[in-house]
């Protein structure tokens, strides 16, 4: 049994969030109703363009995840809302139409450009063609060819649906266990057979739909190399725990963990640090995501490759080492302090 594989505690359950895109609605609705053991009615999907549900999944006998499943309409009425929906997703699994292949590089760049630190997994179902044939068909396409190579896309052919929600667990538990958030991409081939035993769902694919653009902010690639030489350039006290993970220790707050590549923010709260009572959930919990966005100022920089992404970084590290509750913002306060409290002591 490899390391990535050792049994949680059995107490100890992850919940994860996983949405479904794709515009083979049929197969999104017959996909979720066959995983699932508690589900809202489909009829939400209609009205207000997503379906919940949630799907208990043991991964390696001992390991439970407790995944919520949003299952998104992408059909045209509902496309201008449907990335409200992404935010806090551990992955995604798209489901793609043999007919209509070129939709992965669509909602490929969709993504990419929303989110950071995700796993897709396109599946893409098998009626009329072999695997080898779609391969030949699209893959060999120039763009196909960059997008899989540049983006160490692993392909895959699959038998069973437990199979998605396995490659999407390991993943998770890895970047758990080294604390690399970077993004994953599977391509798998499945045969419809295999993946619905109902003979009556059919391949109904809809066009791509482009979302609501506007009001949005797009993620931009963090310039880590550059941000690395400034924040040596300038002497931060700061610790480098890999290559792309910085600690700051706040000497009144605690310790924060701060993840280069995209800017999210970790807190390992100062009630823990004292704590000596290790089998508290609380400990092991930690750290915790500390949410702080971007204002509303656009920000401004006249060095070549460092802009506003990599200054909002290098103005979080300022703050936190400084911070204080006198001048650090008030949502970012009110999460620190609820993080703070301590189980035992509110007993």
């Amino acid at each position: 049994m490899s390391s990535l594989e050792t049994p949680l505690q059995e107490k100890f359950v992850l919940k994860k969030k996983l949405c479904i895109l794709g515009g083979t609605e049929n197969y999104k609705d017959e996909f979720q109703k066959k995983l699932s053991s508690n589900s809202l009615p489909i009829e939400n999907k209609r009205n207000i363009g997503v379906n919940i549900s949630k799907v208990d999944f043991f991964f390696k006998k001992n390991e439970k995840f407790e995944f919520l499943l949003w299952n998104i309409d992408c059909r045209q009425p509902r496309s201008y809302l449907r990335t409200i929906f992404y935010n806090g997703a551990e992955a995604i699994i798209i489901f793609i139409s043999e007919t209509k292949v070129d939709q992965i590089l669509l909602y490929f760049k969709e993504i990419q450009a929303r989110i950071s630190s995700i796993t897709i997994v396109f599946c893409i179902i098998l009626e009329q063609h072999t695997r080898d044939d779609i391969i030949n068909k699209y893959f060999k396409n120039d763009e196909f060819n960059s997008m899989i190579k540049s983006n160490n896309v692993q392909i895959n052919e699959i038998f069973e649906d437990s199979e998605i929600l396995n490659q999407i667990c390991l993943i998770s538990l890895k970047r758990t266990k080294y604390k690399e958030l970077e993004n994953t991409y599977f391509i798998d081939f499945i045969p419809l057979p295999l993946l619905f035993e109902n003979d009556e769902i059919t391949d109904e694919c809809s066009d791509y739909y482009e979302p609501e653009t506007r009001n949005i902010n797009i993620n931009i690639t963090i310039n880590t190399e550059q941000l690395i030489k400034y924040i040596l350039k300038l002497k931060l006290n700061v610790n480098f725990e890999s290559e792309n993970w910085i600690k700051v220790k706040n000497k009144k707050l605690g310790i924060f963990s701060i993840y280069l590549k995209n800017g999210n923010v970790y807190y390992y709260p100062k009630v823990c640090e004292r704590c000596k009572d290790h089998t508290c959930l609380k400990l092991k919990k930690s750290p915790f995501f500390i949410c702080i966005e971007l204002g509303e100022s656009e920000g401004w920089t006249n060095i070549n490759g460092f802009d506003q992404p990599e200054l909002l970084i290098l103005t979080k590290i300022f703050a936190l080492i400084e911070g204080n509750e006198n001048n650090l913002p008030r949502s970012v306060l009110k999460q620190i302090k609820s993080i703070n409290i301590c189980e035992k002591g509110r007993k």
